[in-house]
């Protein structure tokens, strides 16, 4: 897991490229199948349940490849505005709208500076590295909180 390099152009930022995460995975699944598993108390017609049944797996499906997908990399240093890099476009300056911050769970909602694109990304404990995730809380608990 390449979670922490530095910038040359950048002097010593931080960038943050995470991976998939295990415990989303498994949570959205679990979702899913909770859903399935509903379906067998529904007094409906055979045919409108196994629709039912089609279009959860369907959205399961859909949601595992949006997941695995995204590939956005975040680069931040103490004290400064963080940089969001996406699909391997170039660095654009995003300011942090809200975040949630959890010890394992991180949710952000940004805004790109020149576009005024809105981004959400959600991190979980064993998506980043030990040391990206803590760096990550402290820069959104501290600098983000006096801003």
């Amino acid at each position: 897991m390449e979670s922490q390099k530095l910038l040359q152009e950048s002097g010593k930022r931080i960038v943050i490229s995470p991976t998939s995460s295990r415990f989303i995975l498994l949570f959205i699944s679990a979702l899913h199948l909770l859903a399935l598993a509903l379906l067998f108390f529904i007094d409906l017609n055979v045919y409108l349940l196994l629709i039912l049944a089609a279009m959860i797996m369907l959205n399961l499906y859909q949601a595992l490849l949006y997941i695995n997908s995204i590939h956005h990399c975040l680069s931040l240093l103490p004290g400064e505005l963080m940089y969001c890099r996406i699909k391997g476009g170039s660095w654009q300056q995003v300011d942090v709208i809200e975040s949630f911050v959890t010890n394992r769970l991180i949710v952000l909602r940004l805004k790109t500076l020149r576009h005024s694109k809105l981004q959400s990304f959600v991190y979980a404990f064993d998506s980043l590295n030990e040391y990206s995730f803590r760096q990550l809380r402290l820069h959104l608990n501290h600098y983000c909180a006096e801003s």
